[in-house]
């Protein structure tokens, strides 16, 4: 038998093309200088970005510190002094603040009034209403005053105030509490309507003067309660507590010397007490209790 012999192939070199003409070194370097070039602008055009970006970083940065800082009138601020204006005005009264919050209402920009819920404590947990014979005068004197306490307080320490349908609806109130203080403090079944409304409204007019005078008085302490509220959106009772600490001492001190003295004589005895409208329960606005603006 035969045998198989395995075979190995041969590599073999290509041959040279013929014809084929030699690199021209010339060309080769023209070339490379031509690459060179675009490398070198590649370069330059990259740096040039580079710089102008962090020119704009730059300029950006030294007008926002150049630019004056802006004033502080948000909505924030001015709810904040207007639930201080309500807060101490119930606290010059005796009414003692359970809790003050805030929260700013969605899709409001930032000088808008945010939702304020301001709860005081009721007397007994009993609420007093507008024209409600089993009140005093004087209790409808401060619910007007805290109906009025908001707008006054924006405008001592913010500025004239916008005008909105909150502040109308409060000013309606108040004036629905001086008709009433009126009718429980003065003999007015002589007096023609003309003269009643002329009385109205200077007792609303001395309510504005009150509230506003004491409001004044107590600047120092609207700050305090201003800048806890724009530290914090809420405060709690013992937050208040110690805020308020030295007006409501003040007032059980008032009212230790008004007890001690007893109650003043009668200006009018002869004249009879007027009568007061008489609602519904269900027909009276609250006069106490939460406020929310």
């Amino acid at each position: 038998m035969g045998t198989y012999i395995a075979h190995t192939r041969r590599k073999i070199k290509p041959a040279k093309a013929e014809g084929v003409a030699e690199a021209d070194p010339a060309a080769i370097a023209a070339r490379e200088r031509e690459l060179a070039e675009r490398r070198e602008q590649q370069r330059a055009a990259e740096e040039r970005a580079r710089a102008e970006k962090a020119a704009r970083t730059l300029m950006r940065a030294v007008e926002k510190r150049m630019s004056p800082a802006e004033p502080d009138t948000s909505g924030r601020r001015r709810t904040a002094v207007r639930a201080a204006g309500i807060v101490l005005i119930s606290a010059t009264g005796g009414l003692r603040t359970e809790s003050v919050a805030m929260h700013r209402l969605p899709g409001s920009v930032g000088s808008e009034l945010w939702r304020a819920d301001v709860r005081f404590e009721t007397e007994n947990r009993v609420t007093h209403y507008i024209n409600d014979p089993g009140s005093p005068a004087d209790l409808d004197a401060l619910h007007a005053m805290r109906a009025l306490a908001p707008r006054i307080a924006e405008h001592l320490f913010m500025g004239p105030p916008f005008d909105d349908h909150i502040d109308r609806n409060n000013l309606v109130t108040a004036q629905r509490l001086a008709e009433s203080f009126m009718h429980k403090s003065h003999y007015t079944a002589s007096l023609a309507e003309p003269e009643k409304r002329a009385l109205c409204r200077s007792i609303f007019d001395e309510l504005q003067h009150v509230a506003a005078m004491r409001l004044r008085h107590l600047s120092g302490s609207v700050e305090r309660l201003v800048d806890g509220l724009m530290h914090k959106t809420r405060l709690s009772r013992s937050e208040l507590n110690a805020l308020l600490a030295s007006i409501y001492d003040g007032y059980e001190e008032f009212r230790r010397a008004e007890a001690q003295r007893g109650p003043s004589p009668p200006g009018r005895a002869a004249e009879p007490p007027a009568e007061p409208e008489q609602l519904l329960e269900d027909q009276r606005p609250a006069a106490t209790g939460t406020h929310g603006f």
